[in-house]
């Protein structure tokens, strides 16, 4: 019996992979090719000093909520409301903004990933580490459940030990039901972390789809990290589909990996399968960051050109729009009217990636919106 239904499994997963024609492994439309939308299509809603804003969200309130990753100021703000005369409020309050390295329980320490799901609550990623380089606080890493209607912490849940290695460093988060998946760019890994139990498990441990293999392109230079930090590279993107069913990711050279949730859920699947089950999806260009749009549309932000593009569930690929003004676009996020807001952060001006001892960040850094054009065939 046991056989049997090993057999019938992978029975199952050929024929789930074989659905996919071998030509939707690599999109059949160019990157280079003419945008739909002129540069008066993007406007600027906002501009922060000081901080990266590398996430943002836009919540019913319409609120625009930014996070600030521990790269210019170790001590300032980690989330923030960004009001539209570019003030700063800090969210959901001061205190959990006020780091504490003694009790990291009620206190954001280095926030690595945000997503907003539809039902209006704020996951955010603390990855526990207070400093580039250095490593995660004991017990600090921790998801925060933050209800936006109300504006208070509903949960916070510590991500387990057993979830880190060394290097680990804790980057990207996607929400669907009681499971949240998060990457390590440092120890390449997906956790698969299920609230409900408050486990997690490292999968596709070693595989190459989660490490920065090509080179990284940002407006058509090269960029190498400082320190061969090569870790800052890998997997940091995930998006996962409306229905919860798809969990596409990838590092920031691309390409754009797809794996079904249903394979990262069962803990009976063993590496091998997990491997077999993961395809590429579209050969994309070095990005800032995905985001998954309501109705499945993957948008992808171009450091290398400028751009933004979206990938339809049809395997429609458009160019949406290139302009100087994107330098180096972070992680966008749409809202459930498909208004598309991407925050610009200038990382490779940063002391991280610019082989200087000093920041070279024009600021204020610019958060942008743009209204995608009508999908004429999804």
């Amino acid at each position: 019996m046991i056989l049997l239904n090993s057999f019938t499994r992978s029975v199952s997963l050929a024929l789930a992979l074989t659905m996919v024609a071998p030509t939707l492994a690599h999109a059949k439309q160019k990157l280079d090719q003419p945008a739909l939308l002129s540069s008066d299509a993007l406007k600027q809603v906002a501009s922060v000093n000081r901080y990266l804003p590398d996430y943002i969200v836009v919540d019913d309130k319409e609120r625009l909520i930014a996070e600030f990753p521990r790269l210019t100021d170790e001590t300032g703000l980690s989330l923030a409301i960004v009001k539209s005369d570019n003030t700063l409020i800090p969210y959901p309050n001061k205190e959990w903004n006020t780091v504490n390295t003694q009790d990291t329980s009620k206190n954001f320490i280095g926030l690595t990933g945000m997503t907003l799901t539809p039902d209006g609550i704020l996951w955010v990623l603390d990855s526990g580490i207070p400093k580039v380089g250095s490593a995660p606080i004991k017990n600090a890493a921790k998801i925060v459940k933050i209800d936006t209607k109300t504006d208070q912490v509903l949960q916070t849940y510590p991500i387990p030990v057993t979830a880190f290695k060394e290097k680990t460093a804790l980057n990207a988060i996607a929400v669907y039901d009681h499971y949240v998946y998060i990457a390590d760019n440092g120890n390449p890994a997906i956790i698969v972390f299920d609230t409900n139990t408050g486990k997690a498990r490292r999968l596709l441990e070693n595989s190459p789809s989660l490490y920065s293999r090509l080179e990284v392109v940002a407006r058509n230079n090269i960029i190498k990290p400082n320190l061969d930090q090569t870790s800052h590279f890998n997997i940091n993107q995930l998006a996962i589909s409306p229905d919860g069913k798809r969990l596409y990711y990838q590092a920031v050279s691309g390409p754009l990996y797809r794996i079904d949730t249903m394979y990262l859920k069962d803990a009976t699947y063993s590496p091998a399968e997990l491997n077999e089950a993961m395809m590429i999806w579209f050969k994309t260009p070095s990005s800032g960051g995905i985001v998954c749009g309501p109705d499945g549309t993957i948008y992808i932000d171009d450091i290398a050109t400028n751009s933004v593009y979206r990938f339809t569930t049809g395997r429609i690929l458009n160019k949406l729009i290139t302009d100087p003004r994107l330098k180096w676009p972070a992680h966008p996020f749409v809202t459930k009217n498909n208004v598309l807001y991407i925050p610009t952060i200038q990382l490779d001006q940063t002391k991280l990636l610019n082989k200087q001892d000093h920041s070279t960040v024009q600021w204020p850094l610019q958060i942008y919106s743009l209204i995608p054009p009508a999908l004429q065939n999804k």
